[in-house]
């Protein structure tokens, strides 16, 4: 077996790469690799015409780099030696911690040093709390994948979990630390916002934004979160929210509205987001930049969701295509609360005041509620609606997943709302795809064609 070290170039001056060259015939190797180590090429050359100028060249000004060479070249005849299999992979990575040692050793030190000075800043969980708040406002801490930042909706969420915890701090008499963070903390912690008369889900998301920011101290090791990720457990109830059917719909899209003009802004976004299915903060800024023709011939709205940083084609409406023409590419800027106070005003306008019956829970006590259906609908009740019509109508899960950039199956089924014959017929198609294996159905997009006239239709290829 031999090994050498190589230019690949035709330069005579200049600098160039280093190549090493691993050769031999039985069993046959050819890995040639890059160094990463820059040469002139004068010079190399130069130390190739006798013993006497390579001689020269390696202890003058080629002293470091045949360090380098040397350990590199006593790296390849251990491996050989010790009848290792050499790989270009492993020669590389082998390589490269040979020539980059200095700012290996250089990069771990720093890691090391702004651990400890971090283990010094967070003495309590809650003062680790406020660094992951910190981080994800200034776009140093990324979304799972590390390309897109948090959005504001979820660092809003995260405050709400800080302050949460300082009021608990503040009730139990007690600081919370990294050690304290135990079944008994999961358990007392539930108590004292079921206590404060959270909703289940409230509590949920509490616990859930709780593990998420211990799984970030795990990361750093402040902590093993071993019995925080099988104890903690997050218990979602099933909420049983109404939703608009394609029919209420229509009759809110085309209730005249001119002599109220804060309400028709205000049902014009709302309907967008029925017929979108997208979250409040990405429905409100769907406007016509965003509309794409693709090879189906058909129209779609292009979007990267803010929550995720995913991008969905949503087939555009023919509804959503009219409110954007209206207010010509450009959807009104409306506020949060004022769809919620709006939409609930023009329900009631509408006549939809029938009495609905719903199973509610604060704090320890359940009961039955009776409340007005107009009273029950808010901004998020657009992406219900979109939800459960597409599945009405037809659409897989896997199909509205694709639109509503739900994470899985489970998620979106929270949003359907679906009667109990229905929810028997949704269990009942999963077993006997299960059992019988039948395969799903692919798609070519999201939807092969998304038809709106009265009701949605979904062909499937």
């Amino acid at each position: 077996m031999a090994a050498s070290f190589i230019l690949r170039t035709d330069k005579n001056e200049g600098y160039a790469t280093l190549f090493v060259r691993i050769q031999n015939r039985l069993p046959k190797i050819n890995i040639r690799v890059s160094t990463g180590l820059e040469v002139d090429v004068r010079e190399w050359n130069k130390s190739l015409t006798s013993a006497r100028a390579l001689t020269a060249f390696r202890n003058g000004k080629g002293k470091d780099l045949f360090i380098k060479l040397d350990a590199i070249m006593c790296m390849i005849d251990s491996f050989i030696s010790e009848g290792l299999a050499l790989t270009p992979d492993l020669v590389k990575e082998r390589i490269h911690e040979i020539v980059f040692a200095e700012q290996i050793k250089a990069e771990k030190e720093r890691q090391e040093a702004e651990l400890r000075r971090i283990k010094e800043d967070v003495s309590t969980f809650i003062n680790f709390v406020d660094r992951f708040i910190g981080e994800c406002e200034t776009g140093k801490r990324k979304r799972r994948g590390g390309t897109t930042n948090i959005s504001p909706g979820t660092i809003k969420s995260y405050k709400g979990f800080r302050s949460q915890l300082a009021a608990y701090q503040k009730e139990r008499l007690r600081i919370i630390h990294f050690a304290d963070l135990t079944i008994e903390f999961y358990n007392d912690f539930r108590l004292f916002l079921t206590d404060k008369r959270y909703s289940p889900n409230t509590v949920a998301r509490m616990i859930k934004i709780c593990k998420t920011i211990c799984y970030a101290a795990e990361q750093l090791k402040l902590l093993n979160a071993g019995n925080i990720r099988s104890g903690f457990e997050v218990i979602y109830r099933d909420v049983d929210n109404v939703y608009l059917t394609d029919e209420r719909i229509n009759e809110l899209y085309e209730y005249d509205l001119s002599d109220r003009p804060a309400w028709e802004k205000v049902r014009d976004v709302f309907v967008v987001g029925c017929l979108t299915g997208q979250r409040i903060s990405d429905y409100k800024r769907i406007n016509a930049k965003m509309i794409v023709t693709l090879t189906d011939g058909n129209r779609y709205i292009k979007l990267k969701q803010e929550k995720t940083g995913n991008i969905v084609y949503i087939p555009l409406d023919y509804r959503v295509d009219a409110i954007l023409n209206k207010y010509k590419g450009e959807l009104p800027k409306v506020y949060d609360q004022k769809i919620n106070d709006h939409i609930k005003e023009i329900g009631e306008a509408l006549g939809w005041t029938e009495i609905v019956e719903l199973e509610e829970q604060r704090g320890a006590m359940e009961y039955t509620a009776k409340k007005r259906f107009c009273d029950l609908i808010k901004s998020h009740t657009a992406r219900r609606s979109f939800a459960t019509n597409m599945y009405r109508a037809g659409a897989s899960l896997s199909s509205i997943m694709a639109i509503t950039g739900h994470a899985s199956e489970q998620q979106l089924k929270t949003y359907l709302k679906l009667d109990e014959s229905e929810k028997a017929m949704l269990a009942a198609k999963e077993i006997y795809s299960f059992v019988l294996h039948i395969p799903k159905y692919s798609e070519k997009y999201a939807y092969n064609y998304f038809h709106v006239a009265h009701n949605y239709t979904h062909v499937c290829q």
